[in-house]
């Protein structure tokens, strides 16, 4: 009942949601707002017991305000209430930072080393197991929701871009692009990250290889009904990775419209505060008799006005038309224009560049040194081969040479020979490293 009459007056109760996040999200806001709602919505209704249910003792009593501050004259919201409301309407909910995704990790790494080192059906090994389902499941939905709300802050950045774009907007390009940075620094950013198998922590191991450690616990342990539990839980997770990557992508898309536009307004605003500066002198009869003339001292080494003279005498007789037919005449004369044909400027005196096949030439010494390798013998690890091979073949080697010799080297094998290992290698050169599962190759009996 109080949750049904608190939807009735949502669109009221969203005004509360406002005020809080716009507070920092602490949960309070004054009890003098809900007062005034409640004098002017709710005692008009002609339903009785809805006034009892909404009256502020009754709501107090119900959970869904959770304290009633009477020095500072407030009250609190209950979290649930605040939750479902802000379900309700997304775009009064609230981008996770960077701190509440460092805290979810935290926590996952603090509960798995618990799990860990605990003996299996102990007290402390039930209570931590019993956390961290409802932890997992707590970021499953978590990650979901916050993926949901980026998607709607990012179409909030297109939709005022637009109307930047059409002179509508009431904000100038510089803040927006401070706002579209932000969200994707403070906000997009850190949700990529955290569900990002390959970001690298000090001293530390993120969400991704926390969970996997755990998962290799159990299968170490000869639990496989638990390690596949817990991957289908991080897998349900690691896969929004493609929902917010595309996110950031369409973001930084618009960051670098952004920035683009935002050099040039930030390079006509300082001229134009330069021309303001050059005129202080003038002001309050502080010098009379000037004209503003190119040859004017204080503008003479501006040259943004330069052509502006003869631009004048070639054009200016184009628009001297009568007010009442100029937007006609304008018309019928960029009609005109339109019909012209364009004249493609060519430039005969620079010669074009060739093309730069050294790469296809790279490629192809690699192609050739690959078809020497044998593909009649067994094959312990297919990248190890190609990589020693290369790299003793080629001087300025480097580790793309060797997924370029598999690229050419893979398709002389028998598909059906190959087979992929459990392990994990590594190769590594002067600037990269590269992980990888093992390829083992057995040809046919006849071939041997």
């Amino acid at each position: 009942m109080l949750i049904s009459a608190v939807l009735k007056f949502k669109n009221d109760f969203f005004k509360f949601i406002d005020y809080i996040n716009s507070q920092g999200g602490a949960l309070e806001f004054p009890e003098a707002f809900y007062v005034r709602f409640y004098n002017q919505r709710v005692l008009g209704q002609d339903d009785a017991s809805l006034k009892n249910i909404l009256s502020l003792q009754s709501l107090l009593e119900g959970g869904i305000f959770t304290h009633r501050d009477k020095l500072k004259g407030s009250l609190v919201l209950s979290k649930v209430v605040y939750d479902l409301l802000v379900f309700l309407d997304v775009s009064r909910n609230k981008e996770l930072s960077l701190a509440k995704f460092e805290s979810l990790r935290t926590q996952m790494l603090g509960v798995t080393e618990k799990i860990m080192s605990s003996e299996i059906g102990s007290d402390t090994y039930n209570e931590n197991l019993q956390l961290f389902w409802e932890l997992i499941s707590q970021i499953l939905t978590t990650v979901k929701e916050n993926i949901r709300v980026l998607h709607h802050k990012v179409d909030e950045v297109a939709e005022q871009y637009k109307s930047l774009d059409s002179g509508e907007h009431h904000h100038n390009v510089n803040e927006l692009y401070l706002l579209a940075q932000k969200l994707q620094d403070r906000y997009v950013q850190p949700c990529l990250e955290f569900i990002n198998p390959d970001l690298q922590l000090v001293n530390s191991q993120n969400f991704v290889q926390t969970v996997d450690n755990l998962i290799n616990h159990y299968r170490q342990d000869g639990n496989e009904s638990f390690a596949i539990a817990i991957q289908y839980k991080l897998t349900a997770i690691t896969s929004y990775y493609k929902d917010i990557r595309e996110l950031s992508d369409r973001l930084l898309a618009y960051l670098y419209n952004f920035s683009e536009e935002r050099r040039y307004f930030m390079a006509i605003e300082q001229r134009f505060n330069e021309l303001m500066e050059t005129f202080v002198a003038f002001r309050h009869g502080g010098r009379k008799h000037i004209y503003l003339t190119p040859d004017v001292e204080d503008i003479a080494a501006m040259r943004c006005f330069d052509g502006l003279g003869a631009h004048k005498q070639s054009f200016s007789a184009r628009f001297d038309r009568n007010p009442d037919k100029s937007v006609l005449q304008f018309k019928h004369y960029y009609e005109q224009i339109q019909q012209q044909p364009l004249k493609p400027k060519l430039d005969i005196i620079h010669a074009p560049t060739p093309p730069n096949n050294e790469l296809q030439k790279r490629k192809n010494q690699i192609m050739q040194l690959t078809m020497y390798l044998p593909t009649a013998v067994n094959i312990d690890d297919i990248h190890d081969l190609i990589d020693a091979h290369l790299r003793q073949s080629l001087d300025d080697f480097s580790l793309l040479d060797t997924l370029y010799g598999l690229e050419f080297f893979l398709p002389l094998l028998n598909k059906s020979c190959v087979r992929q290992s459990r392990q994990r290698q590594r190769l590594e050169d002067d600037n990269y490293y590269l992980d990888y599962i093992s390829l083992q190759y057995k040809p046919p009996k006849s071939q041997k």
